[in-house]
């Protein structure tokens, strides 16, 4: 077979059961927002692209390397969206969300993109679920956001996995620190690997990102951000650790956890796994009170995180997917046809049948060996069998598939027939 077309380089097809997987933890996921006070937000899969250079912030990897941006037809510039949080606040803002009192809390899960280098864990077209707190300065509510990211992963039974939290400090204390390491690393420029060097002037905190081991062990020398925090932030990062501690959420802090985007400010934290694989952040997250006012309404402040869909799948499962091999859905009952005949019976009959349970219908003419081969692979609970007798009988042979047994059931009776095997 000589295919034509074949899927984006860094993109991959999701479908039967991998499928059912991501449907599962999606389900427990929104399970778990709405308890802890979450709404649903859809934003568009574009925006102008000067809501990313702005928000996420030139100097960055997703913005100088990474965003898939394009010209519209009436010449407006824009971009697939790399990140969910600017699309959020843009929303909340045209909205007129301001208005809203008290804390407006959204979660999302969708499709985010990148221009990356594809690996295991890494796409260009990836996905997140996400929720951003709006409207409180609270460390508690940092420390609740933090809660609710870690009651995902129980949700769906991901373990073996590590908090990092750390403050990167405000406006009032960060400007003086990022001074300093500018001020030292220029010193240093022969040592940096490239990507720092060019770091060093647009965005010197960023040098912590780089996993170059040279780079590390360089800035292990330098001074913490948490020996430059202001007494506020110190209060607030404090107040944070204090109200993780009560909810027994374990944590390390990690002075050199500074996120990859411009908006953060004061804390910052990121979960991570410990299986050994070579993307181990799953989620990541923190505050960032500036944001909103830079982007033209009244300064507010907020918290959020993203995980990763894809790199938690792979966490929970630890494989690559075959679809060849994959089963299709379950189904609680499975219809072998004998001919074309029995495939319309069955269809007129199954209609109803379906207001109660999952049913499928074979209508690829094989024979009735394959047919119930079928029926286990799809994990039916009962298997009707239908043919010309059948049909001239108005009836179907009802087999129950744990116990073996076979018996002839009436259209009449059908759906309270099926509905006893399936409650057992």
């Amino acid at each position: 077979m000589s295919i034509k077309y074949r899927k984006p380089k860094g993109t991959r097809d999701l479908m039967l059961l991998e499928m059912e997987r991501w449907q599962w933890c999606e389900s427990k996921w929104r399970e778990v927002l709405a308890r802890f006070g979450y709404g649903e937000i859809r934003t568009p899969s574009f925006e102008s692209t000067s809501l990313f250079t702005r928000s996420v912030g030139s100097g960055t990897d997703i913005v100088d390397k990474e965003m898939y941006t394009f010209e519209s037809k009436g010449g407006e510039s824009f971009s697939l969206r790399p990140e969910a949080t600017a699309s959020v606040v843009r929303a909340y803002l045209e909205n007129g969300l301001t208005r809203q009192p008290g804390t407006v809390k959204f979660y999302y899960m969708g499709p985010m993109f990148r221009y990356d280098r594809p690996q295991a864990g890494r796409y260009r077209q990836f996905h997140q679920v996400g929720v951003e707190a709006i409207g409180s300065s609270s460390p508690v509510l940092d420390a609740e956001v933090v809660r609710c990211a870690t009651s995902l992963f129980e949700a769906v039974g991901a373990d073996d996995l590590t908090v990092q939290v750390n403050s990167i400090g405000c406006e009032n204390c960060r400007p003086s620190y990022v001074d300093d390491l500018r001020s030292w690393a220029q010193g240093k420029k022969d040592e940096f690997c490239d990507t720092c060097v060019s770091r060093v002037e647009s965005n010197p905190l960023r040098l912590f990102d780089c996993k170059n081991e040279g780079c590390q062990k360089l800035l292990a020398d330098f001074k913490p951000i948490s020996e430059a925090l202001c007494d506020d932030c110190k209060d607030h990062h404090t107040q944070f650790c204090d109200t993780l501690d009560a909810l027994s959420v374990r944590y390390e802090n990690d002075d050199s956890l500074v996120r990859g985007l411009d908006y953060y400010t004061r804390t910052t934290f990121e979960i991570s796994a410990g299986s050994g694989l070579r993307q181990s952040a799953l989620c990541g997250g923190g505050r960032y009170d500036y944001l909103i006012g830079q982007c033209g309404g009244p300064t507010t402040p907020a918290v959020g995180f993203s995980a990763g869909v894809e790199r938690i799948v792979r966490h929970l499962y630890n494989q690559e997917y075959d679809h060849q091999r994959s089963r299709q859905s379950i189904v609680d009952v499975f219809v072998v046809c004998m001919n074309r005949q029995a495939q319309q019976f069955a269809l007129q009959h199954a209609d109803k049948l379906r207001s109660v349970c999952r049913v499928e219908i074979d209508t690829t003419d094989r024979g009735v060996k394959a047919q119930m081969k079928a029926a286990v692979s799809r994990e039916s609970s009962v298997v009707l069998i239908v043919g010309d007798d059948e049909i001239n009988n108005n009836q179907f042979q009802m087999k129950n598939m744990e116990t073996g047994q076979q018996l002839p059931v009436s259209n009449e009776d059908l759906i309270a027939a099926v509905q006893e095997v399936l409650a057992k």
